[in-house]
């Protein structure tokens, strides 16, 4: 049986077309379907409860995605887990091309082509057909919050992580490669994700926006769980760029101004390396990382598990 597990908080319409889109594209497997919301303040719990879906309140006041997918993989009875936000809609026929991979390949996770759609003031602004670029079947090299995992594996690795406001993902794809497993991405369509783009959005809250904080947080996460050199493997690029920046540092304040020239080289190799692979806006990111990460494992924090059915 596959066991759906769907988070969510006040998704409203965008969870009734993320529950209906299970139902049409699920209705000849055998499955369930779990709900798990953080605090809702609009009817998404009825919704949900409309829909048939087996439902949990979160009782953390500051809960994560991954605390969400955590007590939804606790209360899941199928051998597969399928993975979804309340603001994704799930393609009809993946779950079925999903198994057959799972069977050919012998692995232990799938996932599927990723659309965006970018909405603001109730219209549409954007369109991403792949987001991650997904044209032939590979070895996934990174999954965002629909996943499609057996729970025999996810057991294996430590299962999600509930303390880390953001880059859950990425430190839960470290310990699942960590502890042997594959996951396959397929050129299938999987999701259509609905992306409110907030308005009025300034400059500052684009570049700081406390999500970047998560970064350091699922660092703290994996330590936690003894997997930091895992996550880091899995991140390698971001940490090496983080320890080039700060001998930058180290350099400006010891030499002075051939230290300012070494720095200016080192950062210039940066860019181009990322030009190279055509990510130049990465090298903002980089930098932001640089503050970010210590904030964010000065900001950790474990969150409770305690949760009700209703």
């Amino acid at each position: 049986m596959i066991s759906v597990i769907v988070i969510g908080r006040n998704e409203g319409e965008r969870l009734g077309a993320c529950l209906e889109s299970i139902r049409t594209a699920m209705h000849v497997l055998s499955h369930e379907v779990i709900y798990v919301d953080s605090g809702s303040s609009d009817d998404s719990l009825a919704l949900a409860k409309a829909a048939g879906a087996r439902c949990f309140l979160l009782s953390e006041p500051s809960p994560t995605a991954g605390l969400g997918r955590l007590v939804g993989t606790k209360e899941a009875k199928g051998e597969f887990l399928l993975f979804l936000d309340g603001d994704m809609q799930l393609r009809p026929g993946f779950a079925e091309k999903a198994l057959m991979t799972f069977a050919s390949r012998d692995c232990d996770g799938v996932t599927g082509v990723r659309e965006d759609v970018y909405m603001q003031g109730g219209r549409e602004i954007g369109r991403n057909p792949n987001y991650f670029g997904c044209t032939a079947e590979r070895v996934c090299p990174e999954f965002g919050g629909a996943v499609f995992l057996k729970a025999e594996a996810l057991a294996k690795c430590g299962g999600w992580s509930g303390d880390t406001i953001a880059c859950e993902e990425a430190e839960l794809h470290a310990r699942l490669l960590d502890a042997g497993c594959t996951i396959v991405e397929i050129p299938v369509p999987m999701i259509l994700h609905t992306d409110a783009v907030r308005e009025n959005r300034g400059v500052l809250s684009v570049f700081f926006s406390r999500r970047r904080l998560g970064e350091g947080q699922a660092m703290r996460c994996a330590m936690a769980k003894g997997k930091a050199a895992a996550y880091m493997r899995r991140e390698k690029e971001k940490f090496l760029f983080y320890a080039l920046d700060w001998l930058c540092l180290l350099l400006l304040l010891l030499f002075g101004g051939l230290g300012f020239a070494a720095a200016c080289g080192i950062q210039a190799m940066q860019l181009g390396f990322l030009i190279a692979r055509r990510r130049p806006r990465a090298f903002v990111s980089c930098k932001l990382f640089f503050f970010a990460f210590p904030a964010g494992l000065a900001t950790w924090r474990a969150r409770s598990m305690d949760y009700a059915a209703v």
